[in-house]
């Protein structure tokens, strides 16, 4: 007698798996309006640091990427990409910290993958979407997908823009010392505005040929334009403390960041049986077009100038060429066994060329050799792998065995330096899961991966934000290797909790400090240290307090000691760090709801740092309309503006304190409706080749 039955759920905002965690930004209210950046800030166990770096669990080293293609940039001007990239256009993040030899071996702390919606149903379907936010600044942004899929063909597109003002307020204070006496200091505050202009565009499309064979093509691209402009005021003191003189810098830049990707994938059953072929060629180009003005002036105790203003312009270009080819292949053991084995082939070429004049006299600029370069990089990756899995009425195993040679040179035409690489890398891995009853399991894995530095990182150019303090890479720095073991437990197929450890050597750290042979300069560069060991235990408790409330708490406590040596300065040090995140959901009637998430995070030594302690609220509400298909989200991030790191340095020559102020503190609004046919399943992923290498990209220029 029924003539209709409606079945009404919701995906919880944290997913716990066996291999990974699953954050399902769509059933988040605070991610309305917010970028990709502000979605990994608040994911359990992952931490955006002082300088946008990302870590899990306090481990650099994660691998980035965007439907299982790791991610065109690096450093800076990744967090600059993550920062356009609306949340409005992601389905769910997987964060994975103990990667299988199916993927690329590098990644030390883990991989976080962000998924983009697409292609989930059959018929005509898609969404809208709508947001505005304010913080210091505006945010908005808009976009769509569409789908069409039949039992032949799948097409699908996506296009988001995003129109986002952005701040960062930098104040810090910088004593210098010879011989335990302190020779001076500078009183530094630096405030920089960019003004985002993004374009992300994807389309796609899939032939089913057969039910066995199915052959796509893909091509996606972004635009990033925008003037940043920022002005840094500066104090300078004498070795008492008295204030002395001053200086002023102001800065202006244009940048023009295009990219664009091809894929070419077959999947091919071989039988029923569950043989699988499957195949994936890629092209990519990065290339950017930067122009830059440091005008600085300088002044006495009444503000007056005392000498000539200094004007240094750059003109910067940069391009990268990304080529890959993979192959897996698949092998059913038995009903419960599987072998999978494959290979991969990525060719890499990276042109950066720096001009720097010293326009100070504008009718005679000069060019200024001694920090202009031309920097030219190749690498080709080769590798195989094989894995092996089978399951029992009790217990799973995993076992598998990646190889990977790396040949690369890089070139500096202004100074003639060169480097050649040719090394072979073995990276074993190992996953054991027990079932001892229905509300007891538990895993042992282990693995050996590598981080490879990334090409920002090896590019030696400067980027200045005054003239005492510079940006540069290091192209000598070699690739870290990491150990990582963990030891977890689940109970009631609900709660989970993780023992690790993994030791890295010739860890590549971010460094802060003086620059040898020049007077009160500072340096923002990578190192190589000797070894890092990081012990850690992480825990999670969905609780249900009520029918109407639903609660994900997540604890993460870890231990990392650092030893090496920089600027002079021997470094044994480490302590322990405590990172706790709640996020609660209520179900209100009437198609409401409401979402109250909290963190905090205690003070933390990395490196030569020690982070001061960091917490955060936020709360948001949303109201299903149009029949369930609209939706309407309220919400505010960080609403005491807590979420903001701050730190001192020490060396024997150097301590430096900092606090950054940026736009944590958001209140957003937003708008998504959903048409079309929303009853089948989702299509399959597509995963190209050029995987770890667009993560290195970095900055080219």
């Amino acid at each position: 007698a029924l003539e209709e039955v409606t079945v009404v759920a919701q995906k919880p905002f944290i997913e716990r798996r066996s291999d990974r965690l699953i954050v399902n930004v769509e059933s988040s209210i605070l991610a309305n309006g917010s970028s990709a950046l502000d979605v990994l800030e608040r994911s359990p166990g992952v931490i955006v640091g002082q300088n946008d770096a990302i870590s899990i669990r306090g481990r650099a080293g994660v691998i980035i990427m965007i439907d299982g293609k790791i991610t065109p940039l690096a450093g800076q001007d990744l967090a600059n990409f993550l920062r356009s990239l609306p949340s409005n256009s992601i389905d769910r993040v997987e964060i994975i910290t103990n990667p299988s030899a199916k993927y690329d071996a590098a990644g030390n702390a883990g991989i976080i993958d962000i998924r983009l919606k697409k292609d989930k149903n059959l018929g005509t379907n898609g969404s809208l979407n709508f947001n505005y936010g304010q913080g210091v600044y505006h945010k908005a942004g808009a976009g769509m997908t569409l789908n069409h899929r039949s039992k032949k063909w799948n097409i699908f597109g996506n296009y988001n823009y995003s129109d986002r003002k952005w701040m960062n307020d930098l104040r810090l204070y910088r004593a210098f010392f010879e011989d335990g006496e302190r020779t001076g200091a500078y009183d530094q505050r630096n405030y920089l505005v960019i003004p985002f202009k993004f374009h992300v565009g994807r389309v796609g499309l899939d032939f089913f040929a057969s039910p066995s064979t199915t052959i796509g093509v893909v091509a996606s691209g972004t635009l990033n334009r925008y003037q940043s402009t920022g002005q840094n005021t500066s104090g300078v003191e004498d070795g008492p403390g008295a204030k002395i003189s001053a200086f002023g810098t102001a800065h202006r830049s244009k940048n023009l960041w295009p990219t664009y990707a091809l894929n070419g994938n077959l999947k091919h059953a071989l039988n029923k049986k569950g043989r699988e072929l499957s195949v994936d060629v890629d092209y990519a180009r990065y290339w950017n077009e930067t122009t830059q003005s440091f005008l600085t002036r300088y002044y006495d105790l009444q503000g007056v100038e005392n000498r000539p203003y200094y004007l240094l312009t750059s003109d910067l270009q940069g391009d990268l060429h990304i080529r890959s080819a993979k192959a897996d292949y698949t092998h059913p053991l038995g009903e419960k066994g599987k072998l999978e084995a494959g290979v991969k082939s990525s060719l890499v070429d990276a042109d950066n060329n720096l001009q720097f004049f010293d326009k100070s006299d504008d009718a005679h600029p000069v060019y200024d050799s001694s920090i202009s370069n031309h920097f030219l990089y190749r690498e080709n990756i080769n590798a195989a792998y094989l894995n092996y899995s089978r399951e029992w009425p009790k217990f799973s195993l995993q076992a598998g065995l990646r190889a990977e040679n790396t040949i690369a040179k890089g070139e500096q035409l202004a100074t003639g330096e060169t480097f050649d690489r040719n090394y072979v890398n073995w990276f074993p891995s190992t996953f054991f899961n027990y079932k001892f009853t229905a509300k007891y399991e538990m895993g042992l894995n282990m693995s050996r991966r590598l981080d490879r530095p990334s090409y920002e990182q090896l590019n030696p150019f400067k980027f200045f934000l005054d003239p005492s303090t510079y940006r540069a890479g290091n192209p000598f720095l070699n690739p870290q290797f990491t150990w990582s073991f963990e030891w977890n437990h689940t109970l009631f197929q609900r709660y989970t909790a993780t023992v690790a450890y993994a030791r890295t050597n010739d860890n590549i750290t971010q460094v802060i400090g003086p620059v040898e042979g020049l007077e009160r300069v500072t340096i923002q560069t990578d190192r190589n240290l000797a070894r890092v060991e990081y012990f850690s235990f992480a825990a999670s408790a969905p609780v249900n307090p009520f029918k109407w409330w639903s609660s994900m708490n997540n604890l993460n406590v870890w231990l990392g000691r650092y030893r090496g040596d920089f600027a002079n300065t021997n470094l044994s040090d480490g302590n322990v760090v405590m990172h706790y995140t709640t996020n609660n959901t209520f179900t209100l009637k009437n198609d409401w709801a409401a979402e109250l998430n909290f963190t905090y995070k205690t003070d933390e030594i990395y490196g030569f740092m020690h982070l001061n302690p960091m917490w955060g609220l936020g709360f948001g509400v949303q109201k299903q309309v149009m029949d369930r298909r609209g939706t309407i989200k309220l919400s505010v991030t960080d609403v005491f503006w807590t979420n903001l790191p701050s730190a001192i340095i020490r060396y024997r020559d150097y301590v430096e304190s900092f606090e950054v102020f940026r736009e944590t503190r958001q209140a957003s609004v937003s708008f998504s409706y959903r048409f079309g046919n929303n009853q089948v399943a989702q299509a399959r992923r597509r995963s190209g080749g050029a995987e770890e290498e667009k993560q290195r990209a970095g900055a080219q220029g």
